[in-house]
């Protein structure tokens, strides 16, 4: 009988250590995805090639010895395909916007919408990922590995690891001096090296989200009662606190913008103020922060989750607070009250693709021709959000062309991204004025309206595009931001508030930090938990500082 030949292998599969294929991720993962390590590197040490190799080093063990420690055994090539897939994706972003992987980047991943995914998800991103990530990631499943046995790998493994941290201490300890003071004013550095910087902002997010479950939540203002103006006001006072998304200050014209892309705010007379501060810069910082009594030097997310925030003082001083969403939802904000995310049913017009700004108007004009009590109506608007800053207004609007039509930035010019931006801006402004109109037309409340973006945008500076960059290295462009309030004849006099006084405070430099305050100070709630630092009406009624 004639023996079966076996079936020529085109493709063999080749037989390697377990610590040859640990060898071979790194060398790729720091070779290719690591880019914007040595790039910051080579620029910070351009005569120092060997403060270069000793990073080269200590990155390249670090790298191994988290395949080692994650991946023991059986686990190797799961876990080395995970981080190669978490490297290359956190790579594309840096190589595309700048964008460097922290915890809050991480939170607004989890915590953003479908629709607004998907902006992200590029034809370049998928054909990025799909390269450097899926492919190598495939192709670690393909060689057969030998393994040694149970017992061999007890002490094997601990070796490796034993072995990893000795490599990376000696190439940081060669040069401590030159090492430590590197990756300390140039933190940077360390965000850019991938997976560690993912996994390090993965396990900062998971131990928070681990320790935030149920908790007490401590009250704040319980001696919040209306003033003698407000308990006098004849119709129910009506605040409209619009907080922008992604709006920076260097292209918002009525803070010195050289294109006019605020003229509706400009006719309108309201009272700016230019020099404004956000708390972070990114909705799931800055949004929670704002509404908080916390200051941004005093804010964490466990210290926002665990007190009473600006809401409840406004509704125990018999506010009426309602929140309306068309972004990522209240952050928690609302957590006590509520809140409704906006659809075409409001205004199908506003809503062909997805809805712009606009869809805010019908439901203010509605507010203010029912409401029957004091109201704070909250609104989260989609504003600036990009890369996608197209979809956020409607084409007939657009007044400066050519405009980006896409969210993949590498199709377009710089000039076309910012048109495309500054058409956004022009949209706010719309929207902000047409919310100024409907509330001055009412006979049936005492209006007033605030705006404040909750952090800046990047569009191109220094290479860097979109936000989210840490606040440690955060440019100008991400951290001002446009602030203002329109305070209605009627609102003004009842509340006895002079707004020559309040347009000179305006004038000086300012933060998220005043929100908490200047809300309860506008509206006269009287409560110990308003700082009269932070207020921007403290010293503008007449009477009481006579």
């Amino acid at each position: 009988m004639t023996e079966t030949p076996e079936p020529k292998r085109y493709f063999p599969r080749p037989r390697i250590g377990h610590l040859t294929l640990n060898l071979l991720v790194t060398v790729y993962v720091m070779g290719v995805l690591n880019v914007g390590v040595w790039s910051r590197l080579l620029d910070l040490f351009p005569d120092r090639p060997w403060n270069v190799a000793l990073f080269l080093v200590a990155f390249s063990g670090l790298t191994f010895l988290t395949l080692e420690l994650l991946g023991p055994w059986r686990l190797q090539k799961p876990v080395a395909a995970v981080l190669i897939l978490l490297a290359a994706s956190a790579a594309y972003f840096e190589r595309t916007y700048g964008v460097l992987v922290d915890r809050e980047l991480v939170r607004s991943v989890f915590e953003t919408t479908p629709t607004e995914a998907q902006h992200l998800i590029t034809p370049a991103a998928v054909g990025w990922i799909c390269l450097t990530g899926i492919l190598p990631a495939a192709l670690v499943f393909w060689p057969r590995v030998t393994r040694v046995g149970i017992w061999h790998q007890l002490w094997r493994w601990p070796l490796a690891v034993a072995l990893s941290v000795v490599v990376v201490l000696s190439a940081l300890f060669v040069d401590y001096a030159a090492a430590s003071s590197t990756l300390r004013a140039h933190r940077d550095i360390a965000g850019a090296y991938q997976p560690g910087a993912t996994l390090a902002a993965l396990v900062r997010f998971g131990k928070e989200q681990f320790t935030s479950g149920e908790r007490i939540v401590l009250p704040v203002g319980t001696d919040a009662v209306p003033g003698p103006h407000l308990e006098e006001t004849s119709a129910p006072v009506l605040l409209v606190f619009f907080v922008g998304e992604t709006l920076r200050a260097q292209n918002f014209g009525i803070d010195g913008y050289d294109r006019d892309t605020t003229p509706g705010l400009r006719d309108r007379e309201v009272i700016n103020l230019p020099d404004v501060q956000s708390c972070g810069t990114a909705t799931a910082v800055s949004l929670p922060c704002m509404f908080s009594p916390l200051t941004q030097a005093e804010y964490s997310r466990d210290g926002f989750l665990g007190r009473e925030n600006l809401l409840d003082v406004v509704a125990r001083a018999g506010f009426d607070v309602r929140w309306s969403d068309n972004n990522t939802g209240d952050q928690h904000v609302a957590a006590r009250f509520g809140w409704a995310r906006v659809d075409e049913t409001l205004d199908s017009a506003a809503c062909e693709t997805e809805c712009t700004d606009e869809v805010f108007l019908p439901l203010i004009e509605q507010t203010a021709a029912t409401i029957t009590r004091n109201t704070v109506l909250v609104l989260h608007m989609i504003g600036n959000h990009g890369p996608a800053y197209s979809l956020r207004y409607p084409r007939e609007r657009a007044q400066f062309t050519p405009d980006c039509q896409t969210s993949q930035f590498a199709d377009c010019s710089r000039e076309e991204i910012v048109n495309a931006y500054d058409n956004a801006v022009l949209e706010t402004d719309y929207v902000l004025s047409q919310a100024i109109d409907i509330l001055q037309a009412s006979d049936r409340v005492t209006p007033a309206l605030f705006f404040v973006s909750d952090h800046g945008e990047s569009l191109g500076e220094g290479g860097l595009y979109l936000h989210a960059a840490p606040m440690f290295m955060a440019p100008e462009e991400q951290t001002h931001v446009p602030m203002l309030m329109w305070l209605d004849a009627r609102f003004s006099a009842a509340m006895n508030l002079d707004d020559a006084c309040l347009r000179d405070v305006a004038q000086e430099p300012a933060s998220h930090d005043m929100v908490f305050s200047s809300i309860l100070g506008l509206l006269d709630i009287q409560t110990e938990a308003r700082d009269p630092h932070f207020d921007l009406a403290a010293t503008c009624r007449p009477e009481e500082h006579a």
